[in-house]
């Protein structure tokens, strides 16, 4: 009985390390966007689009802050937490959309470097964002 207790534990520690990794993941992809963002939001802003504000980057990039010092708070105690790596996901769902949206209604005011850019961070998010949802899945959450 103690075996298939041991075991369980084991495995479920298993779980918890690839949501762990997954967020922590998430976390620091936040944070060095965030610094980037912050540390060069001129050069940045240019080379997205002519027309878009330095302000808007630097926004952004504070924004960030806050949401990774989040994400890896959460990472720390995940077994108690684990509910939060929902939130995670939907966040990052919205991100997605939101990227995309931006993308469709605002096509001609990037250029094409700032458009792959764009969808690219999109898709470094959906593919964090899948691997918390498998995560959570393993949890069986």
């Amino acid at each position: 009985m103690q075996s298939q207790t041991l075991s369980r534990q084991a495995v479920a520690s298993g779980e918890t390390s690839f949501l762990r990794r997954a967020l922590q993941s998430d976390a620091l992809f936040s944070l060095l966007s965030s610094l980037v963002f912050i540390f060069a939001a001129d050069p940045v802003a240019r080379f997205i689009g002519p027309d878009v504000p330095a302000w808007l980057i630097l926004a952004l990039g504070a924004g960030f802050v806050p949401y990774a010092a989040s994400i890896y708070w959460i990472t720390m105690a995940i077994e108690a937490r684990w509910s939060y790596g929902r939130i995670i996901v939907a966040l990052n769902a919205i991100w997605v959309v939101a990227s995309y949206l931006v993308l469709f209604i605002a096509w001609p005011e990037f250029t094409v470097a700032g458009r792959w850019f764009i969808a690219l961070q999109a898709e470094v998010v959906f593919v964090l964002g899948v691997l918390q949802i498998v995560g959570l899945r393993r949890l069986g959450r």
